[in-house]
């Protein structure tokens, strides 16, 4: 299927080349106001359905000077007039697509946003057109000048009163306190500057095949919210009749900065919370200046320093503000400077919107589990991080002793990692084997499309985790290669059982199970439970020593696995905490040898567990010094 859509695009492409016409960019102008309440009402919904097509569309907003203020028009007036004058508008909001204002099949008004659909805007993306163009721009050394260059082509004769028209747009801008009277407080991409100005640059026809080339520049003003914010659109239309023939997006660059958007959670009322950092540069980052808020209240800065090198990630801890709400608490992060610049180096990835869970109820109770029977998924206290519209969904057509189970739907995205969390459960007072037992069901596309299934614990409120089962391609199948979406049937089902005695005692227990799509093909789970009163499935070896023990230096541990599958070493001392865990991989079956090292341990007696997805093993090592 996959080869199929890859040959069905090459064709496609061939096609164009021999008509001469171009994929289109499909052009969304947008006549808005900050102090008008419909454009508050509708902009939500329309700036969601253009950054679901981010790919296809330019968007273009002009803040007009009705009904009421809006500073960012005060700060280019004139340019914004000409633009209301060239298409008539009369009333805020408005919307064109490609020059023609947005048809009322939405029981709204004429050319209202609202009306405008993922549908309408890809029947015109899928129009063709004879004009190509890219766009560059860059700044100066003091940051101080914008240069654009903008390259146009005609595959055929083409004749009109064409204008290029050019502007710089600032592609978000975020207020603390709303700065007209409709409480929009966040604003995307609106014209800060058109080049060379609102009337554009008469081109003139262009012959077949010719290629024209424009450059502007622009002394950027104080005015300006965020320097790292700004991009420049283009677009090439005919200005007696309004038609555009193609545009062009050059957003602000990808970032070499970027701060974690995601879900993160804290068991304690009064904690602060954390996200990631990571540098995506060449350059080590030394210092950046971080603005956040949590909730509506003040954006504040926050000063971070350290030493990450290129690639390297580190856990920002925001100390002047604490999570004391239950249930979500909504953080907006904004990266705004570096040690490295801002402009040149990119750093800024844009705002980014952290969702802090407070989980301040006692933990659930033993024994827990869910069969995912319910019609609400996530269930009711579980939570999901998954990739956009992929990952983790109920499925209602499919599960181990019933229809229902959690999919996810890794044959349908690629290079991507998504999780679905449990509720907080209490190990308080389990004594005796404590086990996670849960189902799955997968199947993989072939030897090139891979996935695999990792399983992790914690129990200190996800500080840190702890691998108990991770398995992928032929290890985790429990069905033949399928290149089709793969539905198991009742009988291809694989059950797990998982000793996590070690964690008895904990208050704040998690369990997380991750999907690690290779665009391979479906994975489901059903049946999950964590409970003290079974017992342990046994892990099937031909042999199992430790050699020599007892030990006062390395040890080495041999086994015979019967079957080939992924393997956890894990240690534990005699108190029961984990000191040693190591993912052996994916091991062949027949005879292993692998070696621990006693130097760091004190002397004492140890458990050393071999886990695999059929049970588990365990032996006594002693350590004498």
């Amino acid at each position: 299927m996959k080869k199929l859509l890859l040959l069905s695009a090459l064709l496609l492409a061939c096609v164009f080349s021999a008509s001469a016409q171009f994929q289109r960019r499909v052009l969304i102008e947008e006549f808005t106001n900050a102090s008008c309440p419909p454009c508050a009402a509708q902009n939500p919904g329309f700036n969601a359905l253009l950054d679901a097509n981010y790919s296809k569309v330019t968007p273009v907003k002009y803040q007009t000077n009705w009904p009421g203020t809006d500073p960012m028009n005060a700060q280019n007036p004139s340019e914004v007039a000409a633009r209301v004058s060239y298409y008539g508008v009369d009333g805020v909001p408005n919307a064109f697509m490609d020059g023609t204002g947005v048809t009322n099949d939405c029981n709204a008004y004429d050319y209202a946003p609202a009306c405008l659909s993922g549908a309408e805007i890809n029947a015109e993306y899928g129009v063709t057109t004879p004009v190509d163009m890219s766009l560059s721009y860059s700044f100066s050394a003091a940051f101080d000048t914008i240069f654009a260059t903008v390259n146009v082509t005609s595959a055929t004769a083409l004749t009109g009163d064409l204008k290029l028209h050019v502007a710089v747009v600032e592609d978000a801008i975020y207020f603390n306190a709303a700065p007209g009277s409709n409480g929009e407080k966040e604003f995307f991409q609106p014209v800060r500057k058109m080049l060379p100005n609102a009337s554009g640059t008469t081109t003139g026809a262009f012959a077949a095949n010719e290629t024209k080339t424009y450059t502007f520049f622009w002394k950027i003003p104080a005015y300006i919210y965020n320097e790292n914010q700004l991009g420049v659109s283009a677009w090439l239309q005919d200005d007696a009749t309004k038609n555009v023939y193609q545009s062009f997006r050059a957003a602000p660059p990808s970032p070499k900065f970027s701060v974690a958007s995601k879900s993160v959670f804290v068991c304690t009322p009064g904690v602060s919370p954390s996200f990631t950092i990571t540098n995506l540069a060449e350059e080590a980052l030394t210092t950046a200046t971080i603005r956040y808020r949590l909730g509506t209240n003040p954006w504040a800065d926050y000063a971070w320093t350290g030493n990450l090198a290129a690639g390297e990630s580190t856990l920002v801890t925001l100390s002047g503000i604490s999570i004391t709400t239950a249930g979500n608490n909504t953080l907006n992060v904004l990266a705004v400077n570096s040690n490295n610049g801002a402009i040149q180096t990119n750093i800024n990835e844009g705002y980014a919107t952290i969702t802090v869970k407070g989980l301040f109820d006692v933990g659930a109770a033993m024994p827990f589990g869910n069969t995912f029977q319910s019609a609400v998924f996530p269930p009711t206290g579980w939570s999901v991080a998954n990739a956009g519209t992929f990952g983790w969904k109920l499925i209602t057509t499919a599960g181990s002793g019933s229809t229902r189970s959690a999919k996810n739907n890794m044959f349908d995205y690629d290079a991507a990692n998504t999780e679905l969390l449990t509720p907080k459960v209490s190990l308080v007072g389990a004594v005796g084997p404590t086990v996670l037992t849960f189902d799955h069901a997968y199947t993989y596309y072939d030897a090139f499309y891979q996935d695999s299934m990792r399983v992790e614990v914690s129990a200190d409120c996800g500080a840190t985790w702890t691998t108990v089962f991770h398995d992928g391609y032929e290890g985790l199948a429990t069905a033949p290669a399928l290149t089709t979406a793969f539905t198991p049937t009742a009988s291809q089902w694989a059950s797990h059982t998982i000793d996590v005695s070690a964690f008895n005692g904990a208050a704040e227990f998690f369990v997380r199970f991750i999907g690690e799509s290779g665009f391979g093909n479906n994975l489901y789970l059903d049946n999950v439970n964590v409970t003290s009163s079974v017992g342990v499935h046994n892990l099937d070896l031909s042999s199992f020593s430790m050699m020599p023990n007892p030990s006062s230096a390395v040890s080495e541990v041999r086994f015979g696995l019967s079957t080939a599958q992924n393997i956890q070493l894990l240690v534990y001392n005699s108190l029961g905490s984990l000191v040693q865990n190591r993912d052996l991989g994916e091991l062949t079956s027949g005879d292993h040898t692998v070696t621990i090292d006693a130097a760091s341990f004190t002397s004492g007696s140890y458990r050393v567990v071999l886990q695999g997805k059929d049970g588990v093993a365990q032996t006594q090592w002693v350590v004498l010094k």
